[in-house]
């Protein structure tokens, strides 16, 4: 019964990495039709820079947080502002579901150079937030940052699912994404809400890495991968939901959970491969890759 808590808990802790980066997904693909294949770097940025603001720098971590996330919330704005502005409200950019898939994967690319230029190849973690030994009971094991990654995955859930379902500006912004043109003729300003999004769900990546780095540490090139297993939540929330995408990343973190404990963790990222795989075959649609009428 221990082995099956334990398991548990550390599923549902990675699974909360799954769900929330796969609500920031979801959130601004129902705002805007495009997917942010840079959310993962702005967690990586989260967590090396504050960790090198503290250790190298000298500063209090609250300090650092705060430093890092005014960086991260400036650097999506900057983004924003320089290409998709241009692209989306000017009309000057690609269209296509390919074309789109660059301007975010673009910046993926550009934040993953900077961090390696910036902070090296070295494996970086945030301080701890909520110190202390695993708390126990019995044999069963729990680590004090693991319960703040599971929380924070929960409450950032409910608050967009709730956001987007009760309030008026919520409503508006998940308008812009059923209908740009129609949003606009109501007089919605769909790029106001393209860019409060999108700063939004960078700067709630960059604190959730900040929180979870203890636990699994950073690299420069850990965002493309943090990226992949929020997409393939968002993707079983048809990219919309970012309430499900929780939900879907819990259960997927305890599935291969159960799976490494009860069989081989060898097949972990099978798994993980396998679920985005069907995605892709059972559910096209939720990625744009629907069949091309005849």
């Amino acid at each position: 019964m221990s082995q099956f808590l334990n398991l548990l808990v550390a599923g549902l802790t990675s699974g909360a990495i799954y769900g929330i980066f796969g609500a920031c997904l979801a959130v601004w693909f129902r705002v805007c039709n495009i997917l942010n294949l840079a959310v993962g770097d702005f967690a990586m940025f989260g967590a090396i820079g504050t960790a090198w603001l503290v250790q190298n720098a000298g500063l209090p971590f609250i300090a650092g947080i705060v430093v890092v996330v005014a960086g991260v919330g400036l650097a999506a704005w900057l983004f924003d502002w320089v290409v998709l502005h241009p692209a989306f409200d000017r009309g000057r950019g690609a269209r296509g579901i390919v074309g789109v898939f660059f301007y975010t994967f673009g910046l993926s690319l550009v934040l993953e150079g900077v961090a390696r230029a910036w902070f090296g190849t070295d494996v970086w973690g945030a301080p701890v937030i909520w110190s202390g030994p695993a708390l126990s009971v019995l044999d069963f094991h729990v680590q004090r940052a693991g319960i703040l990654v599971i929380a924070l995955a929960i409450v950032s859930g409910l608050a967009l699912w709730a956001y987007l379902r009760f309030t008026v500006s919520g409503r508006a912004a998940s308008a812009c994404g059923e209908s740009r043109l129609g949003s606009r003729i109501v007089g919605i300003d769909t790029a106001k809400f393209r860019r409060r999004i999108f700063i939004a769900t960078a700067v709630l990546a960059a604190l959730f890495g900040i929180v979870e780095s203890p636990l699994s540490g950073y690299t420069y090139a850990s965002g493309p991968v943090i990226s992949l297993i929020g997409t393939v939540a968002a993707g079983f929330a048809s990219f919309r939901r970012p309430g499900r995408a929780v939900a879907i990343g819990l259960a997927i973190g305890v599935a291969e959970s159960m799976l490494g404990g009860y069989v081989s963790t060898s097949y972990n990222d099978v798994l993980l491969y396998a679920i985005l795989f069907g995605i892709i075959i059972f559910r096209p649609e939720v990625l744009g890759l629907g069949a091309e009428p005849a």
